[in-house]
């Protein structure tokens, strides 16, 4: 009895012994590139990504990138290159699928899409006048250098001036443009954050502008093990309830739907040209409609 025994511990510590080495080789570092190294804006997102790496099989590790001079092309270059980072989430264009792998499963539910305004004081008494899609075109629009919200906003007419995130701030206090772009989620952090530097800017209620858009997660093209991670984690949160419940307790995200009255802003629907079908047809459940 006592050798059965014996045995039988033997064999559960080769079991336990291949268990962690499986897991150990399963294990892979997530290197996430953070736009303007600010962590509290992109708070969600992260917990996005963290989301999935508890969802995927094997033991994964996230560690932040903080860049906060480095433009998105740059970062997207340096992961193209490979070493430093080897994800990065932003929003869609075409060429950044082409360029990289892609993770089909919109990281807002499409939030970023829905585009409210930043802008001074002396500038709300205009926007409140605005009926038409025609009337917010005559308003100048400050947006990213490279982001993909230039060319839909200019594509459908609007004139826009672009400079980099940071200039931004300081370019519409200084009247160089009248009204900057952001999305519906990242406005109110934001705007705290600009208050605190002394900023007298204000969001905007009255108007919105919708298109179909989102971040999603990038990686090498050659990545395709992390590309398989992210995947199969996202797809279980969101199969399993995990993604809703962590969308809709997300702080962030409750300030959204409580503050944003969108029920009665003024809403224009515009294209992005750049948003293939494939993407918009994605299951309905993966965008929130509200």
């Amino acid at each position: 009895m006592a050798v059965f025994w014996r045995i039988l511990f033997v064999s559960f510590l080769m079991l336990a012994s291949i268990a962690m080495m499986t897991k150990t080789t399963r294990a892979e570092i997530f290197r996430l590139a953070i736009l303007h190294g600010d962590v509290d804006i992109f708070d969600y997102e992260i917990g996005v990504i963290r989301l999935a790496l508890e969802y995927a099989d094997g033991d994964h590790d996230l560690e932040l990138v903080l860049l906060p001079r480095t433009p998105q092309e740059r970062l997207l270059l340096l992961m193209e290159e490979g070493g430093e980072i080897n994800v990065f989430f932003t929003g869609h264009s075409r060429e950044r699928e082409r360029k990289f792998l892609q993770v089909d499963f919109p990281m807002t539910r499409g939030l970023l899409g829905n585009r409210i305004f930043i802008t001074r004081p002396d500038v709300l008494p205009e926007l409140r006048q605005v009926q038409t899609l025609k009337d917010l075109r005559a308003f100048t629009v400050g947006s990213g250098t490279d982001w993909p919200d230039t060319s839909i906003f200019k594509a459908d007419g609007f004139n826009v001036v672009p400079s980099t995130y940071a200039n931004l701030w300081g370019m519409l206090e200084k009247d160089r443009f009248d009204i900057f772009n952001r999305g519906i989620h990242e406005a109110f952090i934001e705007i705290a954050q600009q208050r605190a530097n002394g900023r007298d800017l204000v969001i905007d209620q009255s108007v919105q502008v919708v298109y179909p858009f989102d971040y999603f997660l990038y990686l090498n093209r050659n990545d395709t093990k992390r590309h398989a991670i992210l995947t199969q984690g996202l797809l279980r949160a969101h199969e399993n309830g995990a993604f809703d419940a962590y969308f809709f307790d997300h702080p962030m995200i409750r300030r959204v739907l409580r503050d944003s009255q969108t029920t009665k802003r003024k809403r224009f629907f515009i294209e992005n040209p750049s948003m293939p079908e494939r993407l918009v047809n994605l299951p309905s459940e993966y965008w929130l409609v509200f």
